[in-house]
């Protein structure tokens, strides 16, 4: 494969990255352009209408969407899937919904992509049946059968029967049993003894200690118990197999919904995915025309970097059937061919190309032979491998091809290779194909400015800083400029000045006189493109003032109609409390005159005191009047201690962080209401507090911090996870609590709730 096809497989791959699920990302890896003329046209519509949704509501959302194929196809043959294959079915279905209705929210037309969305189907009653029957852990719930729930709640009771059984047996026996250890082998709830006493409860022994010191004792009071329990997990297991395969029977009945639904997401995907990639390059869709023309407007190959890469125009009209590259080597023609062939083979597959405008002919069939394709395998030369590679094109080239040419009749003598250039060239002018070649023969540029179908361009070269600009022009035709580059890679200056002075004795005047006066155009043409690129950012500065001072000027304004908005909704805030006072006083006062009763409500309006944030004080104190930011309150500060503070709230004491008031010079409407004495502390609280993998000794810091907050926090019950283990991590937590005096009860968890890997705790007050 030669650099070329290498460079357009890093771009694809680059887009596959975007895809949402591998469905996507695979079908784009696979993607190649079509020469059919209807579905050219149609992958560019969809391409421009994604790219358009992208840029003005973002990337339409797969959330969820995986790749069901396997879980669709063992439903579809009767084979029971599994909870997990179940979930990501769900997924897929609420992904299809989010596609649906994120079409549905748009503006605008888009016929393209709705074609597409409008034939998903959205499989609500499997949906319902299947959200009834898992839950977000992929574990079967209790609402998936009455006979399920049943069953679970006859393990609840029987896990506590068991637990209680067992916690009597501990404390029957405590000389025996080692640290109160309760533990579960083999799926019996057992309890560690110490090893010479294994055999005084009767019972069945369930294995030893590490040490050897202790045993793990099923004793004759949990046998029974243990056993019933076994049963019923039997069953259990019975019952959600039984579930499992009714809904694995509900989705083969919706295997051609779900598999249809699938095809199509994977193809919106790889259109959206395109789509990103587009935005992120800031690329542009091709319009698509039936004359055999190329117009890109500041294009530019994708794999170099925006921030260094030349921008250039490209028109071929179609009264030219040629494009004639010419300038020095590392100048950029290589790449101006490849942008040529990456903006075609782009579009052909329905892909956004790097440039800001383009417009496209419709060709059968694009030949390309540029870069190195020398192979050691098959016995063949540079030279010989494009010319194996000519021959094919010669060969199957038609009057509607494209053609792509780099260094034609290069990597021979050159005199000959001017003339199998020069041959082939008449042949394909004949053929009258489209055709794009580069060159540095000196007959070819000749050749090309003779004829009136054939344009010449460049690429420039800047002779003080004997570097290549990349920039390209039409109408020129550029040295080669061997001996300059090979100047500046630090050849002697001996070696420079002969071969100057050879080249010179093989020039006729009249060549002599054509590279003066190329050189006079170059320099006249690079002036005139710095004189176009000054203009052009003197006009973009012109437009960012401008488009600052309306955005400025918008600013002011919006500030200016929020700042009048809040006035106006705090005023009639203010004027409902008066209300609400007004009839208060009313219903309570009745010996009160109500013209008095309005005059009060009219001072009411007198306590409103405008808010002025430019001139407050940012230091908080005791008596300040503050607002809280999430709920515009008014509170009075009561106290402060560090980065706490204690405010008024309408009587209420509540606790806030510094960061979550703001200073104002509002002031609280006083209502006659006795104040309750509250505290609350703005701040949410965890359930449960989880101590799974810590030592001790860090567990107890984490459980005493816990406990405090949640007391303050007003806790009726909480749960602590720590696991069974060796047991010694759960003793110490029961020691803690055992002591806690606001702590009313703690035992084990029953099943649903951790068993013995948690603890149940509840406060005074519950």
């Amino acid at each position: 494969m030669n650099s070329f096809y290498e460079e357009l497989q890093l771009i694809i791959k680059q887009m596959s990255s975007y895809a949402s699920f591998s469905l996507g990302k695979n079908e784009l890896l696979a993607c190649k352009p079509s020469f059919d003329k209807l579905v050219i046209i149609r992958d560019n519509k969809r391409i421009k209408e994604a790219l358009e949704l992208c840029f003005k509501y973002d990337s339409m959302p797969f959330n969820g969407i995986k790749d069901i194929t396997i879980a669709l196809e063992n439903a579809h043959k009767g084979i029971i899937l599994s909870p997990q294959d179940f979930l990501d079915i769900i997924d897929g279905i609420n992904g299809t919904k989010g596609i649906i209705n994120y079409i549905k929210n748009v503006e605008g037309n888009y016929d393209s992509i709705s074609e597409l969305t409008d034939t998903l189907i959205v499989c609500d009653k499997l949906l319902k049946t299947l959200n009834e029957c898992f839950d977000a852990y992929g574990q079967v719930s209790n609402n998936a059968s009455d006979q399920l729930r049943i069953i679970r709640q006859q393990l609840g009771n029987i896990d506590q029967t068991i637990m209680d059984t067992a916690n009597n047996f501990v404390h029957t026996h405590h000389n025996s049993v080692v640290d109160g250890i309760i533990s579960t082998r083999n799926n019996h709830v057992c309890i560690l003894v110490k090893a010479n006493d294994k055999n005084t409860y009767g019972g069945f022994i369930h294995g030893e200690s590490a040490s050897g010191m202790a045993s793990y004792v099923e004793p004759k009071e949990l046998i029974d118990l243990n056993n019933k329990k076994q049963a019923l997990l039997d069953k259990e297991q019975a019952e959600i197999l039984r579930i499992l395969t009714n809904c694995t029977n509900l989705v083969a009945q919706n295997y051609h919904e779900l598999n249809n639904n699938l095809k199509t997401i994977t193809l919106l995907d790889v259109i959206f995915a395109k789509a990103r990639w587009g935005k992120e390059n800031d690329a542009c869709v091709a319009s698509l025309s039936d004359n055999k023309h190329i117009v890109l407007k500041r294009a530019y190959h994708p794999l170099i970097d925006r921030n260094k890469v030349v921008k250039n125009d490209y028109h071929i009209d179609d009264d030219v059937s040629m494009l004639l590259i010419t300038g020095p080597n590392t100048g950029g023609k290589t790449v101006t061919l490849k942008i040529f062939a990456l903006s075609i083979l782009m579009t052909y597959s329905g892909m956004p190309i790097t440039a800001s405008s383009a417009d496209i002919g419709f060709f059968d069939n694009v030949f390309i032979d540029i870069g190195d394709m020398q192979s050691v395998e098959q016995s063949l030369s540079t030279f010989s491998a494009h010319l194996s590679n000519l021959a094919y094109i010669i060969d199957h080239a038609t009057s509607s091809s494209l053609i792509l040419l780099d260094e034609i009749g290069s990597g021979t003598d050159p005199r000959e290779g001017e003339a199998l250039a020069i041959a082939v060239l008449n042949y394909l002018r004949q053929l009258k194909c489209f055709c794009v070649a580069t060159t540095h023969y000196n007959r070819l540029k000749t050749y090309g400015k003779r004829h009136k179908d054939i344009l010449v361009a460049s690429v420039l070269f800047d002779e003080d800083t004997l570097s290549p600009t990349y920039k390209y022009v039409e109408n020129i035709t550029g040295q080669s400029n061997a001996l300059t580059i090979a100047q500046k890679y630090g050849l002697k200056k001996q070696i420079i000045n002969e071969a100057r002075f050879l080249s010179k004795q093989n020039q006729s005047q009249e060549e002599e006189l054509i590279e003066k006066l190329e050189k006079q155009l170059n320099e006249a043409e690079q002036l005139n493109q710095e004189l176009k690129a000054k203009i052009q950012a003197n006009e973009k500065l012109k437009n960012e003032l401008e488009k600052k001072e309306e955005y400025l000027k918008n600013q002011l304004d919006n500030a200016k109609e929020k700042a009048e908005d809040m006035a106006r909704k705090y005023i009639e805030e203010v004027k409902e409390q008066a209300d609400e006072i007004l009839a208060q006083i009313r219903n309570k006062q009745n010996d009160v005159k109500f013209h008095e009763v309005l005059a009060q409500a009219k001072e009411l309006d007198n306590l409103i005191v405008e808010d002025n944030d430019d001139e407050q004080d940012d230091n908080i104190r005791i008596n300040d009047y503050v607002e809280i930011k999430q709920t515009n309150q008014i509170a009075k500060v009561i106290s402060i201690d560090r980065n706490n503070i204690i405010l008024d709230l309408n009587g209420i004491k509540v606790r806030s962080k510094l960061n979550k008031i703001r200073k104002t010079n509002k002031k609280i409407v006083k209502k006659n209401i006795k104040p309750e004495k509250r505290e609350i502390t703005i701040r949410s609280m965890p359930l449960e507090c989880n101590l799974i993998g810590m030592r001790v000794d860090e567990a107890l810091d984490i459980l005493y911090k816990y406990l405090d907050d949640a007391k303050m926090n007003g806790l009726k019950t909480c749960r602590i996870i720590h696991g069974d283990g060796t047991g010694a991590l759960r003793k110490a937590v029961h020691q803690v609590l055992a002591k806690d005096k606001d702590i009313k009860e703690f035992r084990l968890g029953n099943y649903n709730e951790g068993s013995t890997g948690a603890t149940v705790v509840t406060f005074y007050g519950a």
